[in-house]
């Protein structure tokens, strides 16, 4: 078994036959080994550049391994592209036998019951939504999964979504009279006879996060493949932490009119709702004020130490859900509704506390209303080695993006993977003639005033060489918006800017848009793939350190120091690295592609950590006059 995958690839192996215009990869051969002998038993890191054939080179041994094996992704995108492009090239092309499922997390798929109750007494927030229902209820007569994806044309936020999705906190198992015919039984039943099962890091850690407290939704499994694994920190910080948020609460007191209203109350507020909605106003207004003005989250502090003081209406709040509970009915519908009563005032007795030192309190506003107070886990090394790593037989973890300084050791550090084996494959692109790094000279420094002006004047010059075809990406919303506002002055670009649209629909319009310029923040980092010429430049303005006011950032800073350890480079430096990383690894997406890299902030080079950073990327050739990105473009 252990060559099985690499003969696969090996230069006159199967792969070769099915390929018209077939190349050996080595490095996709030797990581197919590496992984067939790591799926007997192991922990394999795998940092494999854009180009290396990774996904092919991990699923073929998972296959060939006769075991169940989980395929976690960060994005849905590469769960659809595994699911939709690369299975199916391995069933019908190369001959492989085996069951696969793809898992989405349960807010994905339609309730037969929950949209059968809706349909029949619409309770429409957003008027304009109304025109959906006919269109969700023909597709559910047709729809063999339920997912919400199969309407490509539903939008993203729409809210009524929120009142027939699956989520587990309406749902009653078994005792739903539509059990039998449901999607995510269907589902979960379908998955407990594959041996590929197809999941995202949040459905992955949503569901660990579960067994933890005796429930579950994937199928028993010892062996997981993670792809794009640099963002595994960061969901286990999520779904091992606590929070408490006014949208959970509203979602409760629609759930609770749902209820009132099919039992013959009000259409609006019956059930305690409209009590509970004004007691939980006066429990996050506080919050709200000290936020006002604020950008991103906040450390929650004790009132004694300048944070809001709540603990009063907290204990309106808690009065109020214990009324609605009380008002629920005594069928399954009203017991989950106590259950969900429960756990949020679970979570905000850990929340309100913030005794435990292990963890962080945060507070932040997200979007308009919705106010979330939160719990988060310090570091998570210990949670997945106990909870995780230990209990498996294999894991691989890989991305193109794994390594600082050539070295794994700061990501085997962050997920306490020590003693794990590694493997670097080197990308198949020709970095040397592909793409040209540019780091222009007389910059000013990012917090000196004449950074953002001559960080414009460099984007213009690059716009006019690359005609647009332009990523241009952000540290900070207030940097963004001011090269918006610059730019939209010369009014030379078709500008598509994070916010005016969601992110799929905005790359799409992109790509097929002349003179198109689009700006984003940290979303667009990564998980964005626009090959060939739609995109010829990728410009980044500043090196993306982490934000030290964050309350994750700042108590992970203040623990090293506690260990006699230096922050700065042992934790910031290392997770900026890998951010750039993903940043820059937006433009050399094939073969063919070919385009500049720009980085506007001088400390790359000006400072001695900017080595660092270097030494991390590609082969790219770097300059410092515009003059050799003209050359290179037009040359």
């Amino acid at each position: 078994m252990s060559s099985a995958g690499g003969s696969f690839f090996a230069p006159h192996g199967l792969f070769s036959q099915l390929r018209e215009r077939f190349e050996h990869r080595a490095g996709q051969e030797a990581m197919s080994e590496a992984v067939g002998r790591t799926l007997e038993g192991g922990v394999l890191m795998v940092e494999a550049g854009t180009g290396t054939g990774k996904t092919l080179a991990y699923l073929v041994p998972a296959i060939e391994s006769g075991r169940r094996v989980i395929i976690s992704t960060g994005t849905k995108n590469l769960q659809d592209q595994i699911f939709g492009k690369d299975l199916p090239f391995l069933a019908e092309e190369a001959g492989m036998e085996f069951d696969a499922t793809l898992m989405k997390g349960r807010q994905n798929y339609l309730c037969r019951y929950r949209f059968a109750e809706f349909d029949a007494q619409p309770l429409l927030e957003v008027r304009d939504e109304a025109r959906w229902i006919d269109t969700i209820r023909d597709w559910s007569l047709e729809t063999e999964t339920g997912d919400r994806a199969e309407i490509g044309e539903l939008p993203d936020r729409l809210r009524l979504w929120n009142d027939i999705n699956a989520k587990a906190e309406t749902c009653t198992g078994r005792k739903c009279p539509e059990y039998e015919e449901c999607w995510l039984t269907k589902m979960k039943r379908a998955a407990g006879r594959s041996s590929i099962v197809v999941v995202n890091h949040h459905l992955f850690f949503a569901d660990l996060a579960l067994r933890s407290a005796f429930g579950s939704v994937l199928p028993d499994y010892d062996t997981v493949v993670f792809d794009e694994a640099h963002l595994l920190e960061d969901v286990v910080t999520l779904y091992f932490g606590e929070q408490v948020s006014a949208g959970m609460l509203e979602d409760l007191a629609r759930e609770t009119e749902t209820l009132a209203r099919q039992q013959g109350g009000p259409r609006k507020g019956g059930g305690g709702a409209a009590t509970l909605r004004a007691a939980a106003a006066d429990f996050f207004d506080p919050v709200r004020d000290l936020l006002r003005n604020q950008v991103g989250r906040l450390r929650f502090q004790p009132a004694d130490r300048g944070g809001p003081d709540i603990e009063p209406e907290w204990e309106v709040l808690s009065a109020a859900l214990d009324e609605v509970g009380r008002s629920a009915p005594g069928d399954d519908a009203g017991e989950m509704i106590r259950d969900r009563i429960a756990a949020l005032q679970e979570a905000a007795g850990t929340v309100l506390v913030r005794t435990d030192q292990d963890f962080v309190y945060g507070m932040e506003q997200r979007g308009r209303n919705n106010v979330i107070l939160s719990a988060a886990p310090i570091e998570v090394s210990s949670i997945l080695r106990e909870k995780l790593f230990e209990p498996l037989t294999a894991a691989v973890l890989t991305s193109a993006t794994l390594t600082v300084d050539r070295s794994f050791d700061f990501f085997k550090s962050r997920l306490g993977l020590d003693g794990a084996d590694s493997l670097t494959v080197e990308s198949s692109f020709d970095h040397t003639s592909q793409g040209l790094l540019y780091l222009p000279t007389r910059m000013p420094e990012p917090r000196e005033a004449g950074f953002t002006a001559r960080a414009l004047e460099e984007i213009e010059q690059l716009l006019e060489i690359t005609t647009g075809r332009a990523f241009l990406l952000f540290t900070s919303y207030a940097m963004m918006d001011r090269v918006r506002d610059g730019l939209e002055l010369e009014g030379r670009w078709n500008l598509f800017v994070q916010g005016d649209g969601s992110k799929v629909a905005l790359v799409e319009e992109f790509r097929n848009t002349e003179d198109a310029v689009l700006l984003g923040t940290t979303s667009f980092w990564q998980g964005v793939d626009v090959p060939g010429e739609a995109l010829s430049l990728v410009v980044i303005d500043k090196l993306p350190f982490g934000v030290p006011g964050d309350p994750l950032v700042s108590a992970r800073i203040d623990r090293i120091k506690e260990h006699g350890g230096n922050p700065f480079r042992e934790y910031q430096t290392p997770m900026a690295v890998l951010e750039l990383k993903q940043g820059l690894g937006r433009l050399i997406r094939s073969r063919s592609d070919r385009g500049l890299l720009a980085v506007l902030d001088p400390r790359l080079t000006t400072r001695s950590y900017g080595k660092t950073f270097l030494r991390s990327l590609p082969p790219w050739p770097v300059v410092r006059e515009i003059e050799r990105c003209r050359e290179f473009f037009h040359g």
